[in-house]
């Protein structure tokens, strides 16, 4: 999880594109699938939600592994997004390769507002 972390930790109120860019292709498997209330994402789709949050200055805090088995992880973590009030999101990730292939968060609709706010 080291790769989440890192990545997670670039979301420090910078708003450029290209120092996360690596660190995002490094965590999320290429196949990944990312799920909400509305539907689910593919890496290249989920990226423009990415890219929009990073816009607006997003700050991740709190990042926390708060359960782990074989290749399942739980997390929590802490979003907030142009002076929005804070998300507080956590999610099972499925971890192939090293990296996070499937998420599906304990509540879908925070991930599906994480994306309209994204906007």
């Amino acid at each position: 999880m080291e790769k989440f972390a890192e990545y997670l930790a670039a979301f420090d109120g910078a708003t450029d594109w290209e120092s996360v860019a690596p660190l995002y292709d490094a965590a999320f498997h290429d196949e990944a699938i990312f799920v909400t209330a509305d539907g689910e994402y593919g890496k290249a789709e989920w990226v423009e939600m990415v890219k929009g949050l990073r816009a607006k200055g997003a700050v991740a805090s709190d990042f926390e592994v708060t359960d782990a088995h074989g290749d399942t992880i739980l997390y929590k973590v802490t979003i907030t997004a142009g002076g929005a009030e804070p998300m507080h999101l956590a999610a099972r990730g499925t971890i192939r390769d090293g990296q996070l292939a499937r998420v599906e968060p304990i509540d879908p609709g925070a991930y599906s507002e994480m994306v309209r706010r994204s906007s």
